[in-house]
């Protein structure tokens, strides 16, 4: 996964403390600071790297958020993971225009689905992201931006404007922090409470990904939710589309999941089906731009995953988890273990 580094974002991490702290001096919600941290332990099927037990996959963050001044709110994100650089999850800043509405400019999680912006560890009752997640669109997608967030009566929606994605070898590659061409990628999700226990949303996604700025990434999302004291179920749904030069066809990838949790005090049984597919003639291994076509791909796989979490604290999070899959082509069912320690403050 690409990221920022953090030695960009220092200058903005001190402005934003500078400012905060008087706010948070005289106003204690001028500046709240949050965050969180988990490890792994893992086990994966026969003769893959992690088939013997192992300590793995550190990870976490820092999440400054409040008002500057009057109006003025910001985000800032930075964020650790085991191997990788420190760099940002979100860093952005804007205006709350008017309740419940406000403009924010610079990185920000693409609000397509819910998934993408809620996968933190102590925001979800699973460790592992469903396939769909790095097949349709990157694992942690986000843009380099404007995003508009309204708030208004059942609904909610965002919308933003970016830089949008590159061209790699699949759907899941296409992240980046410059633009690539003259283009700039848009969309947006408009969410709708039907009720006091149900949510559905829409997703819309749409922008050039080639150098040339010729050949567009499209995607389609759908998104539910449904609450009660002791069971919530959710799911989503995303479908993408890359044009390809002649002779070539599209490219395609889609994929679903979904959840159902129960909450029995501290415990918190969970279970999820999900499905994958993705195709592409022109894209793959060894693609390195138009000139240089990959050796396409075709990849379609179904997986189960069983998870139980204790939860002694409301910020204290154990996971247990086995997922179980099968791509095409397989000749069997895949099984890993999991277990993770979360901890949100």
């Amino acid at each position: 996964m690409k990221r920022i580094r953090l030695s960009a974002a220092l200058p903005a991490l001190a402005l934003a403390l500078a400012l905060a702290g008087p706010a948070a001096a005289q106003d204690s919600t001028g500046l709240k600071v949050n965050g969180y941290f988990s490890f792994d332990i893992l086990r994966g099927p026969s003769g893959l790297p992690a088939s013997a037990w192992s300590v793995a996959n550190l990870r976490g963050g820092l999440i400054f958020s409040g008002t500057l001044t009057p109006g003025l709110v910001f985000i800032l994100e930075p964020t650790f993971a085991q191997g990788e650089a420190v760099g940002l999850t979100e860093a952005r800043a804007g205006l709350a225009v008017a309740k419940g509405v406000s403009v924010t400019a610079g990185l920000f999680l693409v609000p397509f689905g819910k998934y993408n912006r809620s996968r933190r560890p102590h925001e979800t009752a699973l460790i592992s992201d469903p396939p769909a997640v790095g097949t349709v669109y990157p694992v942690n997608w986000r843009e380099m931006g404007i995003e508009a967030e309204a708030s208004f009566g059942n609904f909610n929606a965002a919308v933003f404007a970016g830089n949008g994605l590159a061209e790699g070898a699949d759907f899941g590659a296409g992240q980046q922090y410059s633009d690539n061409n003259k283009n700039k990628g848009w969309g947006g999700r408009l969410g709708a409470a039907l009720s006091a226990s149900l949510e559905v949303g829409g997703s819309y996604y749409r922008g050039k990904a080639d150098a040339a700025n010729e050949r567009a990434v499209t995607m389609v999302g759908a998104d539910a939710s449904w609450r009660t004291e002791n069971i919530r179920a959710s799911g989503e749904y995303a479908r993408a589309t890359i044009e390809n030069p002649a002779p070539f066809s599209r490219g395609t990838a889609e994929g679903w999941f979904g959840a159902v949790e129960l909450h029995w005090g501290s415990w918190i049984p969970v279970v999820s089906y999900r499905r994958f597919r993705a195709e592409d003639p022109f894209h793959g291994p060894g693609f390195a731009g138009p000139d240089t076509p990959g050796a396409g791909f075709s990849r379609n796989g179904t997986q189960w995953a069983l998870g139980l979490v204790y939860s002694p604290a409301p910020s204290i999070f154990i996971k247990v988890e086995v997922d179980r899959g099968r791509e095409q082509g397989g000749d069997a069912w895949q099984s890993t273990f999991r277990a993770q320690a979360a901890f949100y403050f």
